[in-house]
């Protein structure tokens, strides 16, 4: 198994990291595989996605995947740090985001929204009991 990429690390660090992950390391699933929170030695933390084979469309999503972020640098957008494609493994490696996901963050967003709304109609109602009560 070889990485390629930007990574300040040999496949070997990287390989015997991959080998430790387990259920406590997930920090994310999809339709196409699973993402870990990846640790090195040195206190850099990266998201690791392994990609799993569901169907036909499994290479054509890594390959579009690669091309896709490897190209562009944004920094609204995960950065692709490395990869791995072997016959045996799929793994995509980003630098990790601490924040948590766009999704985890929109739903907080409007969990939040939904709250203050919630409590601005209590304190409404009962602003305008007190008036009506005297």
């Amino acid at each position: 198994m070889m990485f390629h990429g930007d990574l300040p690390y040999s496949s070997k660090d990287i390989i015997k990291k991959l080998e430790t992950l387990n259920e406590e390391h997930i920090i994310g699933v999809g339709g196409f595989g699973t993402v870990y929170k990846l640790a090195m030695d040195d206190g850099n933390v990266f998201a690791l996605k392994r990609i799993v084979k569901l169907n036909e469309g499994f290479d054509r999503f890594f390959e579009r995947e690669l091309a896709i972020l490897g190209s562009i640098k944004h920094r609204y957008l995960v950065n692709l740090r490395g990869y791995c494609n072997s016959p045996t493994s799929k793994l995509l490696i980003y630098d990790y985001l601490p924040g948590g996901s766009l999704d985890e963050v929109l739903h907080g967003m409007i969990f939040i929204r939904i709250l203050t709304i919630y409590i601005s109609i209590i304190l409404i109602c009962e602003a305008a009991e007190s008036v009506l009560l005297g």
